[in-house]
């Protein structure tokens, strides 16, 4: 366990993180335990260029059932 300095700039907390507490990219989430304070590393949702159009499925049990004639939609007017 190492001990840092808390840092008021404003009306924020700045901590400065030792080097091996780095994390990488530069945006974190930040949630409360109990008195802790939780920084996790936000990874970027993007897919890989070519993801989707990689994914073939062949399989019949995958294949979505005839779904019918759906009922018309109630009417709310009256």
């Amino acid at each position: 366990m190492q001990t840092v300095e808390v840092v008021l700039e404003g009306e924020s907390q700045i901590v400065r993180l030792p080097k091996e507490f780095r994390l990488e990219g530069n945006k974190v989430s930040i949630r409360r335990e109990g008195s802790g304070v939780i920084l996790e590393p936000v990874r970027p949702n993007e897919w890989p260029p070519g993801f989707f159009e990689a994914i073939h499925i062949d399989d019949p049990t995958f294949v979505r059932p005839d779904q019918g004639i759906l009922p018309p939609a109630p009417s709310f007017d009256e």
